[in-house]
């Protein structure tokens, strides 16, 4: 079943004692969910977590393209390039590879792309003589959260949301240093669990779970 936003806040209301969101109303605590939910992105990219890894659809590359950037290729929720393999375009041959350079290289384009790099947010060719298509494995980033309604794509990942969430209202908000502290604790211990469940299932391995605690 699908979480949704819905759900670490009703959560975030019960550690800000303010069950009825008359203090802490949706709308003004969803930016700060958002913002929980960014710094989990960052810290599953770190730790090279494939909730995050995508498979692009076959993308057309004009003979002369030179490169692939925001609103010219990529994927909407593209962050940036792990692998990329090509084709004839229109073919149902089998991709081949390509090899990341550090630069773009001084070459004479051929009627393969063969080589790519990634620099100033976009993905570099030489270019090829011809029409190719190319298919890009990638880290994407996470939906942003606007409301109540927005699902949440990390299972496990509602402790930390909550925690982390009440901790930056109270803060921020409610002008409570002492209860954001520990509320961050929490948070914590919540993102270090959920990392630890990530990185287990990644390998195919068990977990030992942690029993969760909450500061008052």
């Amino acid at each position: 079943m699908a979480i949704t936003a819905q759900e670490p806040m009703t959560e975030v209301k019960a550690l800000l004692n303010d069950p009825d969101g008359n203090i802490y109303p949706d709308a003004r605590v969803i930016p700060f969910m958002q913002k929980a939910y960014r710094e989990l992105q960052t810290k599953m990219m770190l730790n090279g977590l494939p909730v995050l890894k995508e498979s692009s659809v076959d993308i057309p590359v004009a003979a002369g393209t030179l490169l692939l950037g925001d609103g010219s290729g990529l994927p909407t929720d593209f962050i940036y390039p792990i692998e990329l393999h090509e084709r004839v375009s229109g073919s149902t041959d089998r991709y081949e590879e390509m090899k990341e350079l550090a630069w773009e290289g001084d070459y004479i384009p051929s009627d393969r792309l063969l080589y790519w790099n990634w620099r100033e947010e976009e993905v570099k060719f030489a270019g090829a003589t011809t029409p190719r298509e190319v298919r890009i494995r990638y880290m994407k980033g996470l939906a942003r959260i606007t409301g109540v309604g927005s699902n949440i794509a990390v299972n496990n990942a509602v402790s930390f949301l909550a925690t982390r969430t009440a901790s930056l209202a109270a803060r921020f908000l409610g002008s409570n240093p002492t209860r954001a502290d520990a509320l961050d604790g929490d948070a914590g211990m919540a993102l270090s669990d959920l990392l630890g469940i990530l990185v287990k299932r990644d390998q195919g391995l068990g977990i030992r779970r942690r029993v969760n605690r909450y500061r008052r």
